[in-house]
C-alpha cells in the first residue's frame, strides 16, 4: 500500500528536524530570520502610524488656515470726505 500525504509529510519534517539536529547553526538563523522579520514588520507598521498622524495633522491645519482665508468677512471701506484744512479761512 502506497502511503498518503500525511505519512510523506511526516517523513519530510522527520528529515527537516534531523538535519536540523545536525546543524544547530542553521536552525540559529532560521529563527533570527524569524525575529528579524518580524520585528522590521512592526518597526513599519509603526512608522506607518506615525507618518499617517503627522500628515492627518498637517491636513487639518492646512483646512483650518484655508478656511480662515477663505471665510466671506465684509469688510466696508472707508469713505472718502473732503480733507479738513485747519488753517482755511471761509
Amino acid at each position: 500500500m502506497t502511503p498518503g500525504p500525511i505519512e510523506e509529510g511526516a517523513k519530510v519534517a522527520t528529515g527537516v528536524v534531523e538535519g536540523l539536529k545536525s546543524q544547530p547553526i542553521a536552525l540559529a538563523l532560521i529563527v533570527m530570520n524569524v525575529i528579524f522579520v518580524g520585528a522590521a514588520a512592526y518597526a513599519s507598521h509603526e512608522l506607518n502610524v506615525r507618518t499617517t498622524a503627522r500628515y492627518a495633522a498637517q491636513d487639518d491645519l492646512i483646512h483650518k488656515l484655508i478656511d480662515q482665508c477663505t471665510k466671506r468677512t465684509f469688510f466696508l471701506a472707508p469713505t472718502l470726505k473732503e480733507p479738513v484744512h485747519e488753517d482755511s479761512h471761509q
